[in-house]
């Protein structure tokens, strides 16, 4: 799949993250492997430090078994580990194939899911705030996320309503929504932070009626 140009983003047609998505996440999987694999080591070997220090028979028992199955105990956590790894290999294809965007002229499109397909549609007049991420993997493939927010965003959720990831261009897409945004908020919108201006409070309108009241006092005073 290719990522189409950025002028097509505002004609409603649907565009893909590109390969090195794809990689990234499956980086992200080799090194889960390597992280969990190098805490177990770290633990075994901390765990047979101890038991040397003890002088328990079953802690030498123990330490003896471990020491003599040790190759058919690696060879089994490896094999364990590929299988694993090579289906959430399968789900990460699967995941990214069925990604899908579309930005047009009212508002974004996000459809994800390789079961359950979900669509995700978020109005340019609910947006609060866009925002560009790219993190370290991002930066070694070269590609990165368009973080969206909206006012409506549930109270439990902390991270960014919906999100654009895995296209090279994500620069350029974070600038097409807030040019569309801008058409809704005004021309005088140019950062990233959309936040709406709060509505009035009741003090707004006790306030006026003090000063209303302070100023009748006055006059009276000079009279």
């Amino acid at each position: 799949m290719k990522s189409q140009e950025i002028n097509s983003y505002l004609k409603g047609e649907p565009f893909y993250p590109i390969s090195a998505f794809r990689n990234k996440l499956f980086l992200y999987i080799v090194s889960a492997f390597v992280g969990i694999t190098t805490g177990i080591v770290l633990f075994g070997g901390f765990i047979g430090f101890f038991a040397n220090l003890d002088n328990d028979p079953e802690s030498d028992a123990f330490g003896r078994w471990i020491t003599t199955h040790l190759p058919e105990l690696a060879a089994w956590y490896l094999l364990l580990s590929l299988v694993i790894m090579l289906l959430a290999a399968i789900l990460v294809v699967a995941y990214v194939r069925r990604i899908e965007y579309i930005v047009d002229d009212t508002e974004i499109v996000v459809k994800k899911g390789i079961i359950n397909r979900t669509i995700k549609h978020v109005p340019f007049r609910t947006i609060t705030n866009v925002s560009s991420r790219y993190g370290i993997y991002d930066r070694l493939f070269g590609i990165g996320t368009c973080e969206i927010q909206t006012a409506g965003k549930s109270g439990t959720q902390t991270g960014p309503e919906e999100k654009i990831e895995g296209i090279k261009n994500f620069c350029e897409v974070r600038d097409v929504v807030l040019s569309e945004i801008r058409k809704f908020r005004g021309q005088y919108a140019t950062t990233t932070e959309l936040e709406p201006s709060p509505p009035p409070t009741p003090a707004d309108g006790f306030y006026k009626e003090m000063l209303v009241e302070l100023r009748e006092i006055k006059r009276l005073l000079a009279d």
